[in-house]
């Protein structure tokens, strides 16, 4: 029991599980439909946004952005029971484990931080045609050639909300404090909740096709992977280039990457598995990388990826809550409104082209390597042993 215990208390078990399930989604997809199809998130999301505004006047059909990106109906939005099981999922772990809680409740100043930050993640994310699960996770999975520009620019925009913080830091302001607040709800209410929960997903499942069906499932499991393993790529991003931390979360999720790569490559290039990925291929690689940029800036003042906000948002983390409402009902639809215009100065791609234009893996095992190589290098610099500056100046002193 010691030892399932601490295998079941590892971040790398959920970090495997995460890659595992995240190729048995797409495998699963392929057998149902023929093709494979890589998970993301902020598709869906922009979605719903735009949904949300037709309520108040938005005519959503003269926007170019939703003929790229058309919703679809209700009962067959399988991207959509993703997301809404990537919330639910932990809302039915946290209160069956009793753990369920209303939790980082924000000052105003950063519930400003998390507001601003989710809507610069909605704008980013819609830009670079993806996030870090559908640009970055699933993009090196399926061999993106966009995938590693992608990764640059968020972390250039994670590292300059990092150091416009240490500049304002010091001049004495100080905004990323949290209130105290934590709300335990009592056992019968957890009980409840739970109950509630499963009626709700119960009650999703009877009214939807096999494929969302499919989606909502894994969303369940995604959620509940994520939220037991406490994964966020954001963290992972910011050890990288931070020199305060541990980079655990580096090194957990440079695994995940690794394996759920390798698995796919297994099944694309040697059992010839169709893929697709969620990925707008009429754009090109200066709207992932100025997207990127602005998606990382948002990652940075929000303290939240995608897929950590759905997770946490689902077990009562209020911050993270603030943050999707901003991504999905200010971000992601401002993007879909300005759509047309940065499409008429940027360039892009004039006509959707085949997955594999833009996939590595039509060099076969050379591309192959050539993506595999990045969450090994990644492994391998997050082994480094952190020296903060403080450190390190106190060691020159020393030679001195």
């Amino acid at each position: 029991m010691g030892i399932l215990n601490k295998i079941f208390s590892s971040a790398y078990f959920y970090g495997i599980l995460l890659a595992i399930t995240s190729f048995l989604l797409a495998l699963f997809t392929y057998l149902l439909t023929g093709t494979g199809l890589w998970w993301g998130v902020t598709g869906a999301e922009s979605q719903m946004g735009g949904v949300f505004w037709t309520l108040f006047g938005l005519h959503i059909s003269s926007l170019q952005y939703y003929h790229v990106y058309p919703i679809p109906e209700f009962n067959r939005a399988f991207t959509w029971f993703l997301v809404y099981g990537v919330i639910l999922g932990p809302l039915l772990v946290s209160s069956f484990r009793k753990e369920f809680s209303i939790r980082q409740v924000p000052n105003k100043w950063l519930s400003i931080e998390a507001l601003s930050g989710g809507t610069l993640i909605g704008y980013g994310t819609r830009m670079a045609g993806g996030c870090n699960i559908g640009d970055f996770y699933s993009g090196f999975a399926t061999g993106s050639a966009w995938a590693f520009p992608f990764f640059l620019a968020m972390i250039a925009g994670i590292y300059s909300i990092i150091i416009s913080k240490r500049f304002m830091g010091h001049r004495g302001i100080s905004i990323s404090k949290l209130t105290p607040t934590m709300i335990w709800p009592e056992k019968n209410v957890q009980i409840s909740i739970f109950v509630a929960s499963i009626a709700l997903i119960s009650v999703m499942l009877a009214f939807v096709d096999n494929l969302v069906r499919l989606w909502l499932v894994f969303g369940l499991i995604f959620g509940s992977v994520g939220y037991l393993g406490t994964l966020c790529f954001q963290t992972s991003f910011r050890e990288t280039i931070e020199r305060s931390s541990g980079r655990k979360m580096a090194r957990v999720l440079a695994i995940s990457l690794l394996v759920f790569s390798i698995v796919s490559q297994i099944a694309i290039l040697g059992f010839g598995m169709k893929a697709n990925f969620f990925f707008d291929q009429s754009e090109s690689v200066l709207y992932q990388t100025l997207g990127g940029y602005i998606f990382g800036l948002g990652m940075g003042l929000a303290f939240n990826c995608t897929f950590s906000m759905e997770w946490r948002m689902g077990s009562g983390n209020i911050q993270a809550l603030i943050t999707f409402i901003g991504l999905t009902f200010i971000g992601a639809p401002l993007y879909a409104i300005t759509y047309s215009w940065w499409h008429s100065f940027i360039p892009v791609v004039v006509s959707p082209s085949h997955y594999w234009q833009f996939s590595l893996y039509k060099f076969g095992i050379s591309g192959a390597m050539l993506i595999d190589l990045f969450p090994i290098i990644w492994f391998i610099y997050s082994l480094k042993p952190v020296v903060s500056y403080r450190q390190k100046a106190l060691k020159i002193k020393e030679r001195y």
